[in-house]
């Protein structure tokens, strides 16, 4: 595993773990309209944010969902599925306000955070990716789910 999809500044990346939150987590990416978040963002309740689009990859629609597109953070994560969800997320970049949420706002939503922006931009995963970190700093793909994406841009660059 010393590929490099597990290095970042010369360290090994260690997957987050424990970044539950009961608040709400919303970051903007850069000055876009594209914002990364926890489950709690889409929760009206708990979030005085609204957006324009809500993409939830969350196993259950949240409350300010708009485009719900459950996607499994592991190795069971499936092509049709992450194919789907960025899509959307590519879709719906740049047509108002986007929130792209998971659970934590750490793994699936960084994954779709992450493609859109190499989408809308042009740029390659690995930059768009460091964009996201910046704005939620414990934000790391899945490695099934950056393989997926790596895929993803590949199969959209054809």
């Amino acid at each position: 595993m010393h590929g490099p999809d597990w290095w970042r500044d010369g360290r090994a990346v260690v997957r987050p773990f424990g970044h539950r939150h009961d608040d709400a987590i919303v970051r903007r990416i850069g000055d876009r309209d594209l914002l990364l978040g926890n489950v709690h963002a889409a929760d009206p309740d708990r979030c005085d944010r609204s957006f324009d689009a809500v993409l939830s990859a969350t196993r259950e629609p949240q409350p300010s969902t708009t485009h719900h597109r459950p996607l499994v953070d592991g190795p069971e994560a499936d092509w049709p599925a992450f194919e789907a969800a960025a899509d959307a997320a590519c879709r719906l970049l740049g047509e108002g306000s986007l929130l792209i949420h998971c659970s934590h706002g750490v793994s699936r939503s960084a994954a779709l955070a992450a493609v859109a922006l190499a989408v809308a931009e042009n740029r390659p995963l690995r930059g768009a990716l460091s964009a996201v970190q910046s704005a939620r700093p414990p934000a790391q793909p899945h490695p099934a789910l950056h393989e997926l994406a790596v895929v993803y841009l590949a199969e959209k660059s054809d």
